[in-house]
């Protein structure tokens, strides 16, 4: 063979590649390949190629790019991606980008080895030596594009080994070896050679005349390294600076907030691994449709046209049929900045006559619907830096070394102890804010926080520790003496606790019974808190979610109050904590919600099933007296709620698979997560690197963040934003919609113009934008309720009464005073460690936000498992009890799923509890059991808090045996 037929042979194998990975119609429009899916039709081909190679079957997983084949993980855009571009631009070359594919994409590097062998036929036909063109070709191939085809063909065998594109792919492969010099060591030998009647196709013609006439373009200078200021958008603690670093499209790195800035703002562990979670892979790339059963994980790709066709005409369907309450916008905080997806279908909603609503979230429902029943506002918590002014803090249930609740508490936490400032940690687990800060750690079974408040709470009356004066003067009902007219005597709190009606005093020794912590531990921990002043009482979230959660949360409301701690610079008043610093900034000029109905967050599943049994008294149903129609439309935007965050996992898709229940889903992501699974249309969304958005601190802070957009969208991915506008046009409600902003950064801006209005000090738009955020500089501290207890006259409590309402009227006037008492008191709840289930299902079980997920974002981050891998923790009395040693596969069950984990034995954990971090993504065998650690499998879904209707997924009973057993 010539050195010119060499190079025209080779020219034809690297076309061939670069057409087949171009996309399904180019692949199939080649006649060389028909032979070799006989059995196929093209829309047989078509489906198959996208199942393999882009990412519509859930269950297959590949890698196409360089960079997935470095060795740090399937990760995009990376610095191989940038050492791919190098090589391209100093021969010329421009990428594509074929279907959004970034630069190192197998069929980009194919078409690349088509340029360099281009550019080597010119120098043949000059007379000249192609060595340089030929010898870029062989080092590009043995860097980057044989380990890249090795790769794929690996992907197609393990999970389509009959497949015909495997012997495509590895005759692909084997012509690199040849051309590159060089063994592939793992591509499997078979039967599939690299046989050049494969690759001959005399109809080919070469995609770079040019390059063959003129020689190679001229090298292409690479940009600069620059640096992006953003931040973080979804729903965590954090809410974090973020310094990407970038440069050719390619984020090489992540740096965060300046070591001179006090307090930092700085990411951690999850924020320094956005890029291995949202460059991944695994994205999801195209729009698709659902064929086979919902839930199957199979789809067809669609163009972003028909997505909107189909989208539009279920959103008429439905409501034609069953009218506007019968659509529904699922709970979802994988996006947190003002321009949040959810929000802006509710605005397309609204202006189609409105949807069913809901109230209450996943994290705060019983704290933020209880505290206002005492305080008359959600809003009582004192800003982070107050903390320097405490004597004795408390953190009930409250764990932000792993949270990060807000980026400078830890920061404020770590003064305090260096100041020596006793810190007290209560929670099952000895945490890792317990471990890193606490002087004391008190465990204490899940559900029974309530009888720990009321045990303290009789020590500190009993011995007149309490703050009488505060109590007589701004509190209502904590005694016959200040009880509201009208109703029995013997209803007060004090006389609860000291049995006036029932004989039983709540003394520690009763508090110790149902609690597990020491009568002793509970005398210190009331004598010490009560004696601190002022003292702090800063309860997290975990503890109301609960069955009982509303009387956790009004539990610690009396101490605060029993102790004098509301109002005064360095105590608490406990609750809710949501902070009034300055004004958050959020879409204003939103259209309100014609329909008035609205459920608690929590029953959405139930209102598919059967919302039009719903009430108020039971299912906490508000605004309308009854639903027209169960739920029947589901929107679930950038959530995992549908199906991984909320409780009972296998009851929830057992109601999904039922088409005649639900019979729209829409579901818009990054990944293929457990709840995209069981979309019936599913739509591709863009990161937090790829758009713009502005950020609220986390539950107070003296800031606000920009997140400026770092790099393009992958793929054919869109912001939720752009889908939506077209979906409005075809509803006709486009212009009203739009708004006159067609662009998201309209809306940004009239909204920041808004707030500056409201915080003079903020820069103008564009020096805010460019900083990434804007810290206030005022330096005012916030104490809640300091105006109410210096003028309680001009200033009361926005209660019924002005006071602070310990026994609360409107609980007593629901007559449910053993599920809704009128005051603070414990009340056992079902699943609860009083419960007769206990006799067969004997340990508790509880969750936490670890360190490694927000939530459940950042789970397919494979890198996140070096920081925690998944476990159950459990007591070594209890493990040895059950033959159940260190690092052992156990089962963890009840009667709604059954769960398979290594087991963390470990002393961290009080003894009769287990424990596992939530957000785990549900993973299940064939037998249905779960392998990833995702306890919404085993969390009760059927016993929604009284009065809140709120999640108790930390009140829950499991068995625990080794797997196999």
């Amino acid at each position: 063979m010539s050195g010119m037929e060499r190079l025209q042979r080779m020219l034809g194998i690297y076309q061939v590649g670069a057409g087949f990975f171009a996309g399904p119609g180019e692949a199939w429009d080649q006649p060389g390949f028909r032979r070799y899916f006989p059995e196929m039709d093209r829309e047989e081909f078509v489906l198959e190629y996208d199942f393999l190679f882009r990412g519509t079957d859930a269950d297959v997983e590949m890698v196409l790019w360089a960079s997935g084949c470095s060795g740090r993980g399937n990760v995009l855009w990376d610095g191989t991606t940038l050492e791919v571009i190098k090589t391209y631009y100093s021969w010329g070359y421009r990428p594509v980008k074929m279907e959004g594919n970034p630069p190192d994409y197998l069929g980009e590097m194919f078409r690349f080895l088509a340029y360099l062998t281009s550019a080597g036929i010119h120098c043949q036909k000059q007379g000249e030596d192609p060595a340089g063109p030929l010898a870029a070709a062989e080092a590009f191939i043995r860097n980057y594009v044989l380990s890249t085809a090795v790769t794929v063909a690996g992907c197609i065998r393990a999970c389509r080994k009959d497949s015909p594109f495997l012997a495509v792919v590895e005759r692909l492969a084997r012509a690199l070896e040849d051309a590159g010099g060089v063994a592939a060591g793992d591509l499997e030998r078979s039967e599939a050679g690299s046989d050049p009647a494969f690759f001959e196709d005399p109809a080919v013609t070469p995609i770079f005349p040019e390059v063959i006439r003129r020689g190679p373009n001229p090298p292409i200078p690479l940009e600069e390294e620059r640096t992006v200021n953003t931040a973080g958008i979804n729903n965590c603690g954090g809410c974090c600076v973020i310094r990407a670093v970038v440069r050719e499209g390619c984020l090489l790195r992540i740096e965060t907030d300046a070591p001179g800035n006090s307090p930092q703002l700085r990411a951690c562990v999850r924020g320094r691994g956005y890029r291995n979670t949202f460059l991944s892979g695994g994205r999801l790339k195209y729009p698709m449709k659902r064929i086979g059963e919902r839930g199957g994980g199979k789809f067809a790709r669609i163009s972003w046209q028909e997505a909107a066709d189909l989208a539009a005409g279920q959103w008429k369907r439905i409501k034609d049929t069953y009218g506007v309450g019968s659509r529904y916008v699922n709970y979802a905080t994988g996006v947190t900045g003002i321009m949040r997806p959810g929000r802006l279908a509710m605005r397309l909603l609204a202006l189609d006559g409105g949807y069913l609503g809901y109230y209450n979230s996943y994290s705060s429902a019983c704290a933020n619907y209880v505290t206002p029943y005492l305080y008359g506002t959600a809003f009582c918590g004192n800003s982070p830096a107050d903390l320097l002014n405490t004597n004795f803090l408390i953190l009930w249930g409250h764990n932000p070394a792993e949270t990060i609740f807000g980026p400078e508490l830890n920061g404020y936490l770590g003064q305090l102890k260096r100041k020596g400032v006793p810190i007290t940690v209560i929670d099952p687990r000895l945490s890792n804010t317990a471990a890193a800060f606490a002087d004391c750690w008190i465990p204490i079974r899940p559900s029974t926080d309530s009888a720990l408040a009321d045990g303290m709470a009789y020590v500190i009356l009993s011995e007149g520790l309490e703050d009488r004066a505060f109590m007589d003067r701004y509190c209502l009902g904590f005694d016959e003496e200040h009880m509201p007219e009208g109703f029995p005597e013997g209803e007060s709190y004090t006389s609860y606790l000291f049995g006036k009606k029932d004989g039983i005093h709540r003394t520690p020794e009763w508090a110790e019974r149902i609690t597990g912590v020491p009568a002793q531990t509970i005398r210190s921990l009331a004598r010490q808190y009560a004696a601190a002043k002022p003292a702090c009482l800063l309860a997290g979230l975990g503890a109301q979610r609960t069955g009982n959660g509303e009387q956790v949360v009004r539990g610690q409301i009396m101490l605060a109050c029993l102790t004098g701690n509301v109002g005064r610079p360095g105590g608490g008043a406990a609750g809710s904590g949501w902070i009034r610093e300055h004004g958050g900034i959020g879409l204003f000029n939103q259209p309100a919600n014609p329909y008035p109905g609205r459920i608690p967050v929590f029953q959405w599943a139930k209102a598919v099933e059967r919302g039009t049994e719903f009430d108020r008294e039971h299912d906490g149903l508000t605004g309308v007296s009854r639903l027209e129609s169960n739920i029947k439309m589901i929107l679930n935007l950038a959530g995992n709620t549908l199906v991984n965050q909320h409780s009972d996992i296998n009851q929830t898709t057992r109601l999904l698979r039922d088409e005649t229940k639900c019979e729209f889903i829409l579901c818009s992501d990054l990944f293929m997560t457990p709840s995209a699974r069981y979309a019936d249309l599913l739509l591709p969304a863009t990161s937090v690197f790829e758009g713009d958005n502005i950020v609220n601190p986390w539950i107070g802070g003296s800031y606000l963040l920009r997140n400026n957009q770092v790099i393009e969208p992958l793929f054919g991915c869109r912001f939720e934003w752009e889908w939506l506008k077209e979906v409005a046009d075809r509803l006709g409600y486009y212009r009203e919609f739009v708004d006159g902003k067609e662009e998201t950064e309209s809306w940004l801006r009239e909204n920041y113009e808004i707030m500056r209005k409201r915080e003079p000090e903020l820069p103008d738009y564009e020096t805010f934008s460019a900083a990434g955020g804007w810290r206030y500089r005022d330096g005012r501290v916030r104490v809640a309720f300091r105006e109410q207890i210096a003028d309680p006259e001009n200033h009361p409590f926005p209660t019924h009464s002005g006071k602070i309402e310990i026994f609360s009227p409107d609980l007593y006037r629901l007559g449910r005073p053993e599920e809704i008492p009128a005051i603070p008191r414990h009340t056992p709840c079902p699943e609860g460690p009083e419960d007769p289930l206990t006799q067969r299902y004997p340990l508790q079980l509880v969750g936490w936000h670890t360190r490694r997920r927000c939530h459940s974002i950042h789970d397919n981050n494979q890198w996140m498992d070096e920081v925690e891998a998944p476990a159950l923790w459990i007591h070594p009395e209890d493990a040895g009890a059950r033959g159940i040693g260190q690092g052992d596969l156990v089962e963890v069950f009840n009667d709604r799923g059954k769960v398979r984990i290594p087991a963390l034995v470990t002393e961290r954990i009080m003894r009769g509890v287990t424990a596992m971090s939530q957000g785990g993504w549900y993973r299940p065998d064939r037998q249905g059991t779960d392998t990833r650690g995702s306890i919404n499998v085993l969390t009760d879904g059927d016993h929604p808090s009284p009065l809140a209707k709120g999640n108790p997924q930390h009140t829950n009973l499991v068995e625990v045996q080794r797997a196999g057993n």
